[in-house]
């Protein structure tokens, strides 16, 4: 009896607790044993570890992958427009593919392939690729990603050099390290933070390609032209994979755990000899979309920075002279209220530093040519001009005149504008007319001024029809008091 309680009590202490992990991961100590060789190295490692940062996400592939891929499909953001840098392969025919696995999933498992497989049974992975990486790294990476989890089976390849950004700062790129999870950069050697001193033009964002010319400019109506010259290129170098974890020899689909994925990552650099992301790390990853909006943000930021912001001194110089000019050219009083609203407005935004000096001069420009449209016409319509006048041999002086050719047009236009109102107006009356009419039939027909007696009669009436009932539901109340 006592053997037995041992026994037992043995049994309970090796018994794990709830909610405590049976399983670590899956393990990494056995991973880790089997990722490497007798000399403690990665087995999956193909050299030297460059400065470039690897990076594998993976996620359900689209009807338009394959064409992004091939660029059958317009790119609004490319930096060289050349696809020939690209490097491009298709390995199975994706359609077939998709028709194929179903089916022998049927055979091999004996039940047909669920609705969610089949979507899923497509994926599309992007990763970060070194300069002189080649497709033949990528199916590499991949024969060791089957190797150690199963499937991923390469359906389609590309390898795009045509994606990226121009650097403006006085730095060389190759001393430089870009830091996504914050969207800084920072000096290689000493970490050193220099996010304010580089600023960065993104292709159909904040810089403009003109195919007509293949010239740069900082806007989509391609009149302020950029000198790309004083500009480094970064570029995206990067792959896209349509893959798939089906098996067509087993009818299985490969699945893979966290640790799996934290695992990948690792396989993945070293298959392309770059250096690892941050393990365990808790940064939230962006999607594409808020990825493109916090990185437009801290362009503008940028920008701002780089560019001197107006301050009170200079609006307030800039403001002088408009006022002069005002006077000088005998402006009318709507004039200085306009340009006292505008102070207004700008001295709250210099306040909060959201207005450089560039800003400052361009807001105040379009003041001047507005106000010039104020005084040279009138409704926007009839134009005025400066004449000459002589006032005797000698002198002349300077007068404003309505140009002739603007005041016949104003004057055709109010012609114009009154005919139709007087013909608005006739068939206005036509229609009041009409009404007129309906109105007499219909008092001739039904003989209102009997009506109107008739409801005299009904109104002397009803007092006394109510007087009655009151008088019967008082004699009933009595009643039942009683």
């Amino acid at each position: 009896m006592e053997q037995e309680e041992n026994l037992l009590e043995q049994k309970l202490k090796s018994t794990p607790k709830q909610k405590e992990k049976i399983f670590k991961l899956k393990e990494e100590k056995n991973f880790n044993s089997s990722y490497s060789n007798s000399s403690g190295k990665s087995k999956y490692t193909s050299g030297n570890v460059s400065i470039y940062k690897s990076s594998f996400h993976s996620q359900k592939a689209t009807k338009h992958s394959l064409e992004h891929m091939e660029r059958e499909s317009k790119v609004t953001y490319l930096l060289e427009h050349d696809s020939s840098v690209n490097d491009n392969k298709i390995y199975e025919d994706i359609e077939k593919f998709k028709k194929e696995a179903p089916q022998i999933y049927k055979e091999k498992i004996g039940q047909k392939m669920q609705a969610t497989s089949k979507a899923n049974l497509i994926k599309e992975a992007v990763l970060n690729v070194k300069p002189d990486s080649t497709l033949g790294d990528i199916e590499r990476t991949f024969k060791n990603l089957n190797e150690e989890f199963g499937g991923h089976y390469i359906l389609a390849s590309s390898i795009h050099r045509d994606e990226g950004v121009f650097i403006d700062t006085k730095y060389d790129l190759r001393d430089l390290e870009y830091v996504s999870s914050n969207l800084s950069w920072k000096l290689r050697d000493t970490g050193i933070d220099v996010t304010g001193e580089v600023i960065d033009f993104a292709p159909n964002r904040n810089i403009y390609f003109n195919s007509e010319n293949s010239n740069w400019y900082f806007d989509k109506e391609f009149k302020n032209k950029a000198d790309t010259s004083k500009f480094q290129k970064k570029i995206n170098y990067h792959a896209h994979v349509l893959y798939s974890n089906f098996d067509k020899q087993t009818g299985k689909t490969a699945r893979l755990d966290r640790t799996d994925l934290r695992n990948l990552q690792t396989i993945v650099a070293d298959s392309l000899g770059m250096r690892r992301g941050q393990r365990y790390s808790k940064t939230k990853r962006m999607n594409h979309w808020q990825l493109k909006r916090a990185i437009d943000s801290k362009r503008t930021s940028n920008l701002k920075t780089k560019e001197s912001l107006a301050r009170l001194k200079d609006l307030k110089n800039q403001v002088n002279v408009i006022r002069q000019e005002l006077e000088e050219n005998k402006f009318d009083r709507n004039s200085y209220a306009v340009l006292e609203q505008l102070k207004k407005d700008l001295t709250k935004e210099i306040k909060n530093k959201e207005l450089t000096i560039n800003e400052l001069r361009n807001r105040l420009d379009e003041y001047r040519v507005e106000n010039e449209k104020r005084r040279t016409s009138i409704d926007g319509t009839i134009l005025t001009k400066t004449v000459k006048v002589k006032e005797g041999l000698l002198k002349s002086k300077e007068v404003r005149i309505y140009d002739n050719l603007s005041v016949e047009g104003y004057v055709l236009k109010a012609k114009q504008k009154q005919n139709k109102l007087v013909s608005e107006n006739e068939d206005l009356k036509q229609e009041n007319k009409k009404l007129n009419d309906f109105v007499y039939e219909l008092r001739h027909h039904f003989k209102v001024f009997e009506l109107d007696k008739l409801k005299e009669s009904i109104k002397s009436k009803i007092p006394k029809v109510d007087k009655k009932i009151n008088n019967k539901n008082k004699s009933l109340n009595n009643g039942y008091e009683r």
